[in-house]
């Protein structure tokens, strides 16, 4: 029996029978004030919540964005051989202005919209690269010379075999992915508009990331949610047999998804791709717990106990593994909280809290519902759970009767998978979030096959102090960097001041090739900055020549391929002869990088913090280290095969994998608790080791198995999803859910058995 504080704890958490009224009333409530917080529930998934406010990158880019424009863009691709007719971009040049005029954008980029420098009579001038008001004069074939004479519209633009035109749209700092549909559906209501929507091939660029993936996760919430609920109901019903549970089993579950969303609402948090697993989760876990309890309701009815006493009884038999059960799940999940990444931690949080409101609300609120609606007489058979019956005492008997195999050949698995689990790499590629054949995958591949890559970086250059940008060599020696960065195959284009700077010197020159180059003397430089009245300049350099910035396109997309070229940009940076400067990466590239690291010590520092508390609880629950490390190693077991499976098919430690270690690890442990907790209550009665596991089995084993499979049926659903983050955590989830299982019914009757033999042999471990 337990005694000291957790005694208490368990006296002070005993369940008591409700009053109906008392339970309905509750009920109501917590639907009525959830609902009303609903409607505040902001559905966000935006880039920037997924990087952490005080990370040196994130300080970094708030402190840019306050001097320089944004780095988020819209990308439209126009295909087709009259492009460069007076008709198509004058319909172009329309589409552009109507996207200007959108609230949320800063600056469209076409050809009929950014500047060129050509020289003039009295130096140079700085005009339209194709004048909108002048398409009727001059050829298609003159205007597409000019394009492709031009220094930076080749490759960015405009394709260099003229057969493709690109429309950028680049945003002010956005704040919800609301906004990104917006400017992404402006866009095509402009295409259809001016009648261009053939012509239109690609659409591309984080705008369309961001607002794809926003289409998905409602895709995957309206659809899989519901399926989820309702195959959980079904297999209840399979189970008990019986509608009046099943119904109260609904109620249930909708009492406890409903204020747990609504919690992310009151603290002011969105609901993102990572929160959007909560509601199926908490709906497959809400109905593991209700199977505990309609087995033990079965279990009084088989004892001849008539309502509301077996109701009473089936409480105070499952009770105590139940709280046990809420404080390790609650620990699963709470550990996610140390990933620093906010919506992981979100989800860790309102999942550890969903976890105590499904407690609440099975064990407080569902008893006096059954007391009240479930008064007919139970089937006498076992429904569902003879076969599970067959199935956890084969499993089991099999680990009795081959203890030493089992364990032996458990530890010789576990051994030759480590070089796989050891190969498991943390990498994130939102485009591979899609599948191949999906738009965004695909304008993306087309864009960059077409133009440049997609993927931003920047490299800010801050001087000495003001006007340290109008030093002619300093400006060299960034410049020869800036030439050996775009050297890299991985950047497919670079732009600086320098550029602009070349461009109005060789200008300034009667465009004399001889002078595309910067000039060698400061004075010439302030002058031709000094005339300069275009747009460009001042978005790469300040007002005051201090900070400047090198915009490159990348043509990778993988965090870890992002990190490796920005470790070589920063070799080649700590090479330049300029201790005066200093050097900084920044832009989205560099965001999305440094989350890599913070996935991997966030897993870590997850881990270590669930097995911790988890360990810690076992420990108190059963005050015996021999039988807390016995209780753990089943739980472990499943972990080491999911990350030995995500090893073999190269599956990444990403957004969605990260959650898997705490989730996986909270559930299985569940079944430890209901099967251990027998065990023991038998051995201090006096049976033996055998016995006690036999009719442990039982007792729980029956509703354990049924209970995995149930849950690894709904999160299996979750695997049907085309939005690869959903899939790998429903099928990753589930294998180790099912691994979890066999691990309880094999391995753990197979230690126990080792441990007995082991006391025997020597006494002394008894003490």
């Amino acid at each position: 029996m337990l005694t000291g504080p957790l005694a208490l704890l368990r006296r002070a958490l005993r369940p008591r029978l409700l009053r109906l009224r008392a339970a309905l009333a509750l009920i109501v409530l917590i639907h009525v004030v959830g609902a009303a917080l609903l409607l505040r529930l902001e559905l966000n998934n935006a880039p920037e919540l997924y990087f952490p406010q005080d990370a040196p990158a994130t300080v970094l880019e708030r402190e840019l964005r306050a001097e320089f424009p944004n780095d988020e863009i819209l990308i439209g691709l126009f295909a087709g051989d009259d492009l460069y007719a007076a008709p198509t971009l004058a319909a172009l040049d329309r589409i552009a202005a109507r996207m200007e005029a959108h609230p949320d954008v800063d600056r469209v980029f076409s050809v009929t919209r950014v500047d060129h420098i050509a020289g003039s009579a009295d130096g140079f001038v700085v005009e339209p690269l194709i004048d909108v008001g002048r398409l009727d004069e001059g050829s298609a074939e003159e205007r597409l010379a000019r394009v492709l004479g031009d220094r930076f519209m080749p490759g960015w633009l405009a394709a260099r075999d003229g057969k493709a035109l690109a429309l950028v749209v680049r945003t002010h700092k956005l704040a919800e992915s609301r906004q990104r549909q917006s400017i992404e559906t402006a866009l095509h209501e402009a295409v259809v508009a001016e009648q261009l929507q053939e012509r239109l091939v690609a659409v591309a660029g984080t705008v369309a990331l961001d607002a794809a993936e926003m289409r998905s996760m409602l895709h995957d919430t309206a659809l899989f949610t519901p399926l989820v609920m309702g195959l959980g109901l079904a297999l209840l019903f399979w189970v008990v047999g019986r509608l009046a549970p099943v119904v109260i089993g609904a109620l249930a579950m909708g009492t406890v998804v409903v204020p747990c969303v609504a919690l992310m609402a009151a603290i002011g948090q969105p609901y993102t791709l990572v929160t959007a697993m909560v509601p199926t989760l908490l709906s497959a876990y809400t109905v593991a717990n209700l199977l505990h309890l309609y087995a033990a309701l079965r279990r009084m009815r088989d004892a001849g106990l008539p309502s509301p006493q077996r109701v009473v009884h089936a409480l105070l038999a499952v009770h105590t593994p139940a709280m046990f059960n809420v404080l390790t799940t609650a620990a699963g999940m709470i550990s996610l909280v140390l990933v620093p990444i906010p919506p992981i931690q979100v989800f860790g949080l309102v999942s550890a809290v969903g976890v105590v409101v499904i407690y609440l609300v099975v064990f407080y609120l569902v008893p006096p519902l059954l007391v009240r609606y479930d008064r007919a007489p139970w089937p006498k058979g076992s429904g569902g759970f003879a076969w599970t019956k067959r199935i956890s005492f084969a499993l089991a008997c099999f680990g009795l009767r081959r203890a030493g195999w089992v364990v032996g050949v458990a530890a010789a698995l576990a051994a030759a998978a480590v070089p796989l689990v050891l190969s498991v790499e943390a990498e994130s590629d939102l485009l591979k979030f899609f599948k191949a054949a999906h738009p965004l995958t695909q304008s993306t591949a087309r864009v960059e096959q077409t133009l440049v890559g997609v993927t931003a970086l920047e490299i800010v250059v801050d001087g000495p102090g003001r006007d340290a940008f109008k030093d002619a060599q300093r400006l060299q020696r960034i410049k020869a960097l800036q030439a050996r960065v775009e050297a890299l195959p991985e950047v497919d284009r670079t732009l600086s001041m320098m550029d602009i700077v070349e461009e109005m010197h060789w200008a300034f020159n009667e465009e004399d090739e001889a002078f595309r180059r910067l000039p060698d003397d400061s004075r010439l430089l302030s002058q031709l900055l000094l005339i300069y009245d275009g747009r460009d300049l001042p978005e790469l350099v300040n007002n005051e020549y201090q900070r400047m910035r090198i915009l490159l396109n990348v043509n990778v997309h993988g965090a870890n391929a992002i990190q490796d070229v920005i470790e070589r940009i920063e070799a080649l940076i700590a090479e330049v002869d300029a201790p005066e400067l200093k050097w900084q990466l920044a832009g989205y590239g560099r965001l999305f990088a440094d989350q890599e690291d913070l996935l991997v010590v966030g897993q870590l520092h997850s881990f270590l913090g669930a097995f911790g508390q988890i360990f810690l609880i076992m420990l108190l629950l059963w005050r015996s280290l021999p039988a807390a490390v016995i209780s753990m190693l089943p739980n472990l077991a499943p972990l080491f095969f999911v990350f030995t499976l995500m090893g073999g098919a190269g599956i990444h430690l990403d957004m969605a994998t990260v959650l898997i270690a705490g989730v996986v690890l909270g559930i299985t442990v569940d079944d430890t608790i209901h099967i251990f907790h027998s065990y023991l209550h038998r051995r201090h009665a006096g049976h033996g080791v055998v016995f006690s596991i036999a009719r442990s089995i039982e007792a729980s084993g029956r509703a354990v198995v049924a209970i995995s499979l149930l849950l690894v049926a709904q999160f299996l659903l979750l695997g049907t999803s085309s939005f690869v983050p959903t899939m790998h955590f429903g099928l990753l989830t589930a294998v180790g859910l099912l691994a979890g299982q066999l691990m309880e019914l094999l391995l753990l009757p197979a230690l126990l058995v080792l441990w007995s033999r082991l006391r025997l042999r020597h006494p002394l471990l008894s003490a």
